[in-house]
């Protein structure tokens, strides 16, 4: 599976201000792909939904579907040796032998620790040596721990802090890749958490590996390990639901317009509730940190923003991007 150097480029360079890349940057980026084999990576799916991909998969800010699915064998593209929701192969065709350049890995989905054989991914990986079944745990540190792979990416919530899979009750053990993996391998990981994740979030690493590896981009990270760009910011910053609740309103007559609260101006306000605040219905945008409510979702033509959001559509957020969700924050059930 490939993406054009061209496409993965010219997404590069129109968030070129965003990810932070110079003219030298982009350079190096260009460069990179321009190596033999260009970039490589492997996804792996531990326990998840498969909604990681499934969002990943549907971006057209800077490819579509059809893209991702373009095969070819030039030297200027980005090889995706594996990922489980999109391929064809299944059993000893599904992992790839380890690569001999190199590679970033990407897994979605929690590891279980209380006994790995609960995740069992595949029978065997070419020249491995492990032990059949292969499970999940095996997997990640294997290719994880290679002098050739340049960085993890823990591609949504539960990859990165466990998840729902570790919600209270589970009976798995269930944690996300840096808790789980070895020592050894910990630096090399990059979570970009997310129920599922914005698209744009895995490409603008990816980008940001290549153009400066992933120690420049280790210290762009926050103390969850997030890169800093895309989770720097309270969700509420830039909702448009802040002015009917904030103080720091500056439209007279705006705070305290809540959906399911108390109106303190009733003679001021929108009947539909359409623009109040989601707050006392359970909105956790107060202690969310991301991007989502100016990135918003589902482009609908390449290099055009997406349309709407979680709070846009009218559904409190669940703050599913931090590392304590979903039992600290929306939790399912109510374990006695």
């Amino acid at each position: 599976m490939r993406i054009s150097r061209r496409a993965f480029l010219k997404y590069c360079a129109a968030s070129a201000a965003a990810l932070g890349l110079t003219n030298s940057g982009l350079l190096k980026l260009e460069d990179a792909l321009a190596k033999q084999g260009g970039l490589t990576f492997i996804w792996l799916n531990g326990q998840s939904c498969t909604g990681c991909t499934v969002s990943f998969a549907n971006s057209v800010y800077y490819a579509t579907i059809q893209d991702l699915l373009l095969y070819g064998a030039t030297s200027d593209s980005i090889d995706l040796l594996a990922i489980e929701t999109l391929s064809a192969s299944m059993g000893d065709q599904f992992l790839p032998p380890l690569p001999v350049s190199d590679f970033v890995l990407a897994v979605e989905g929690s590891i279980p620790t209380e006994n790995p054989g609960y995740c069992e991914i595949a029978n065997t990986i070419s020249g491995s040596g492990l032990a059949s079944p292969v499970t999940i745990y095996d997997a990640v540190t294997y290719y994880a721990g290679s002098s050739n792979c340049t960085g993890v990416l823990s591609i949504g919530t539960c990859a990165s802090y466990g998840g729902i899979p570790a919600a209270r009750g589970n009976m798995t053990g269930a944690k996300g890749i840096y808790d789980a993996v070895p020592s050894a391998i910990k630096s090399k990981v990059v979570n970009i958490p997310g129920c599922p994740p914005n698209p744009n979030w895995i490409v603008g690493s990816i980008a940001y590996i290549l153009a400066n590896g992933v120690s420049a981009l280790a210290t762009r990270l926050d103390n969850i390990r997030r890169p800093k760009l895309y989770f720097s910011c309270r969700l509420c910053r830039n909702c448009y639901r802040l002015d009917a609740a904030s103080d720091l309103t500056s439209v007279p007559g705006r705070k305290g317009l809540f959906v399911g609260g108390t109106r303190q101006y009733d003679e001021i306000g929108d009947p539909n509730k359409r623009t109040w605040c989601l707050r006392k219905i359970g909105c956790k945008g107060t202690q969310t940190q991301s991007d989502c409510s100016y990135r918003e979702w589902h482009s609908s033509a390449y290099s055009e923003l997406g349309v709407n959001w979680c709070v846009g559509a009218g559904a409190p957020c669940q703050g599913c991007t931090q590392s304590n969700f979903p039992d600290k924050l929306s939790p399912f059930f109510g374990i006695q």
